[in-house]
């Protein structure tokens, strides 16, 4: 596994060298790419699982670049929030 450090580096030189415009554009299409990878996971396509993984994967690596641009104090408060209403939800569900 690599280092965050150089991870977080890595994030923001593709930011910095490409520019939010591309990197956003390259979100849509890594998102794009995962929904229908994940459509072939659920429809039992041969070596769909290893596609979805490497969708996942692409979108990761897309996302935290998001994350560096945005700054990951801003993206973790909202985190917190949107987690703490899943969090809510699920124990819900799980007293019917």
């Amino acid at each position: 596994m690599r280092d965050e450090k150089d991870l977080q580096k890595l994030y923001n030189e593709c930011m910095y060298f490409w520019g939010f415009e591309k990197q956003a554009r390259m979100v849509q299409e890594e998102c794009a790419e995962l929904i229908l990878a994940t459509s072939h996971v659920l429809r039992g396509r041969e070596a769909a699982v290893e596609n979805m993984i490497e969708e996942v994967a692409d979108v990761y690596l897309m996302v935290n670049q998001m994350i560096a641009y945005f700054g990951k104090d801003a993206v973790m408060k909202v985190v917190d929030f949107k987690s703490d209403r899943v969090k809510d939800k699920l124990e819900k569900y799980k007293e019917k």
